[in-house]
């Protein structure tokens, strides 16, 4: 396994494993550290099976269940079919945080490419590890010791029949309170836990001293050297930790078609034999 930075504050692609092949622990582990120290990896040319792709997400650790409103594929109802053109225009395309509004946030996502725009289509991942290193002092402070509210913010956009669908998916999906400031806890490095698609309000500030907060915060994370843009190939697949990253699907490629397979892994296996 060779393992090759894309950029210094996040990212990294490897070679020389071949994923057509049987699944050991070796690989898997060694996937794993690769992970936990550049935040997001990608595999070129892959080829990989939904089965290779089921095994895979299982050796990280506990699947997510199946997605109540995207498709999946056929035969892998946890496998979600992410299918975008003109008539099915993409809504990820802010810079967010998967499902931190949920009691359980996810620990990671593997998302392969399958069809891809002949131009466009990339997605942008940032590292929460940079912006909380980028910090001054003072406004580490500051911060420390802050929470926030997370609730479904941006898909508020799927439920604009009426008030009343929009209270149903308030209460469907609920809220959640979250440090600006976590530790990690597999490496036990502080990020800044900031994403602007779902954090609502900050606790203990007025609406306006939580919304001029919230305007910093999104453009101090906004910034390209805590950033990797990946320009995918058909087959691709590429691995983040949900914890400590942002991420971004660039919605450029339109009328075009793209069609990612991705799995959730909701808990990771090896932080829990860690804190045993």
């Amino acid at each position: 396994m060779d393992i090759a930075k894309v950029t210094p504050a996040i990212g990294a692609e490897i070679t020389g494993v071949d994923l057509t092949a049987r699944l050991t622990d070796m690989v898997s582990e060694g996937l794993y550290q690769a992970l936990l120290e550049h935040q997001v990896i990608f595999l070129r040319d892959t080829d990989i099976t939904p089965e290779t792709h089921m095994a895979l997400a299982a050796s990280f650790g506990e699947i997510d269940e199946p997605h109540p409103l995207y498709p999946h594929v056929d035969g892998f109802d946890r496998i979600v079919k992410l299918e975008n053109d003109s008539g099915a225009p993409p809504d990820t395309n802010s810079w967010h945080t998967d499902l931190t509004f949920k009691a359980q946030q996810p620990f990671a996502s593997i998302l392969v490419a399958r069809v891809v725009p002949e131009v466009g289509g990339d997605t942008m991942w940032s590292s929460c590890y940079a912006a909380y290193d980028r910090l001054p002092a003072g406004m580490k402070a500051d911060l420390d010791g802050l929470s926030a509210v997370h609730d479904m913010g941006d898909f508020r956009n799927s439920f604009d029949a009426s008030p009343e669908a929009l209270n149903g998916g308030m209460t469907r999906f609920g809220h959640n309170f979250r440090p600006l400031i976590v530790e990690h806890p597999v490496t036990g490095r502080k990020f800044l836990n900031y994403n602007e698609a779902f954090v609502t309000h900050i606790i203990g500030l007025t609406t306006n001293e939580s919304n001029g907060l919230r305007v910093w915060l999104a453009n101090h994370m906004n910034k390209p050297e805590d950033q990797i843009r990946w320009r995918w190939r058909a087959g691709d697949l590429a691995i983040w930790d949900n914890r400590c990253t942002m991420h971004y699907a660039v919605a450029d490629y339109l009328p075009a078609y793209r069609c990612m397979n991705r799995i959730t892994v909701v808990r990771d296996r090896r932080e829990a034999i860690q804190m045993k």
